[in-house]
């Protein structure tokens, strides 16, 4: 086993090494990874909640273990913002312009509005303050229902791309990911995973917050019958209703409803 870390903004995490594979997931800047083994121009990696798959072996800088986890040990700070422009703080290799929502980063020092982050590679970039927040830490973090739909108001209108984690596109499971990830909470990438979370409730019990599951799909309640979602038949990230009386019914949606799961505590 190796280790690696990813040097683009964002690179897809495929089912097979070859590009016309199934996008599985995305990984992002400087997320730490392992390298299992390498077949035509791909790296079979693991990422740190276990998902597994194919990435392009250009966008992975090999490290050391030590060097591996120390980057796993350090990341205190991520991207809240859709993107973040970086720029260097001294001469070095190439960076990418910007970094997207969700980036981990290690930030050592505070320069007025600027901060100043150690890359996995040990090189210096600047990034603006406003753009990033602490990572919080899970075992202390307390997550309001209404942080979790401010949050991911932040992305109405995003495209559906499958696999997608980005801001310049979401799956279903991956906007949930992402946005209960940015406040502390921890959810496996696929909807069948994040179905085996939490507590199942009633429907009359659907609260903001809760984790409402269809067939192939799941969505974030804003109450009893509202719900926001990255929908592929919505053409992206967007809010629907499983009440027939309001203007934005989803009546498929109601016909292969599941679940619903509460994940906050």
């Amino acid at each position: 086993m190796k280790y690696g870390v990813i040097i683009r903004n964002v690179t897809d995490l495929r089912a097979e090494p070859k590009f016309q594979s199934e996008r599985k997931s995305q990984l992002l800047f400087d997320e730490p990874i392992l390298v299992d083994r390498n077949q035509d121009g791909y790296l079979f990696i693991h990422q740190g909640d276990n998902y597994s798959g194919w990435a392009d072996e250009r966008a992975v800088n090999i490290l050391s273990r030590e060097n591996y986890e120390l980057i796993c040990n350090r990341l205190n700070y991520q991207v809240m913002t859709a993107t973040c422009p970086i720029t260097p703080a001294e001469k070095g290799k190439r960076i990418p312009p910007f970094l997207f929502y969700g980036t981990k980063l290690h930030l050592v020092e505070k320069s007025g509005n600027k901060g100043i982050i150690i890359t996995g590679r040990n090189q210096r970039v600047q990034a603006a303050m406003r753009n990033l927040a602490p990572v919080p830490d899970p075992d202390k973090a307390i997550i309001r229902p209404a942080g979790i739909i401010k949050e991911a108001r932040k992305f109405l209108g995003t495209p559906y791309l499958w696999g997608g984690v980005t801001p310049f596109g979401f799956d279903c499971s991956g906007l949930v990911q992402m946005v209960y990830r940015a406040l502390g909470l921890n959810l496996p990438r696929d909807s069948k995973d994040q179905r085996n979370r939490g507590t199942k409730i009633d429907v009359g019990q659907i609260e903001m917050g809760d984790l409402l599951f269809f067939k192939g799909h799941v969505a974030i309640a804003i109450d009893r019958y509202k719900l926001i979602h990255s929908s592929l038949g919505a053409g992206g990230v967007a809010m629907n209703s499983l009440n027939p009386r309001d203007q934005d019914y989803r009546k498929d949606l109601t016909e292969i409803f599941i679940e619903a799961r509460r994940v906050l505590k």
